[in-house]
């Protein structure tokens, strides 16, 4: 409604004229009423779910190589930190495409097909850092498979199981 249109441009204790965004009376000093705006309710996206999924995987994952890296190699060890150097980058650049994702979010308004199409393009790429992460737990855990004294300790499990069930033959 229109300040022109709204029937109340005087002051409601001392009748003075109210000029438009006046907060207070310039008459008596009251504070001049104004009727609340509706606030505007944001429908989600629905693109919104699917990034907060592909949010979440990747600060596992992310989590999963860290771990990893820990166990696979000496923090004094060159690998240890072009692994975990490489993660922080990652981690960095995967921030900073989900901050623009986000932020393109905020201004779709699910009619543009301009912004869904770049939206799209956006979810694809944090799906790729997704991926990429993936491949790396994937050959770090192919690395701490094939570890020497990993092989020497999964075959002492086994030795020792093999003693337990001699023992309980024993009996």
């Amino acid at each position: 409604m229109d300040f022109e249109e709204d029937h109340n441009n005087f002051c409601i204790y001392c009748g003075e004229r109210l000029e438009p965004g006046q907060n207070f009376c310039s008459q008596c000093g009251k504070a001049v009423y104004h009727e609340p705006k509706p606030q505007a309710i944001r429908t989600p996206s629905k693109y919104e779910s699917r990034i907060d999924e592909i949010e979440q995987e990747y600060n596992l994952k992310q989590a999963k190589a860290f771990e990893l890296v820990e166990k696979s190699f000496d923090p004094t060890h060159m690998s240890y930190s072009k692994f975990t150097s490489a993660i922080r980058k990652s981690n960095h650049l995967f921030a900073g495409q989900l901050e623009i994702t986000r932020k393109m979010l905020e201004v779709n308004d699910d009619d543009n097909e301009i912004v869904a199409k770049e939206l799209e393009n956006k979810i694809r790429t944090l799906e790729a850092f997704v991926d990429k992460i993936e491949d790396l737990i994937n050959e770090l855990v192919i690395h701490l498979s094939s570890n020497k004294k990993d092989n020497e300790d999964i075959d002492n499990l086994f030795h020792d199981m093999d003693d337990l069930i001699d023992s309980v033959k024993d009996y």
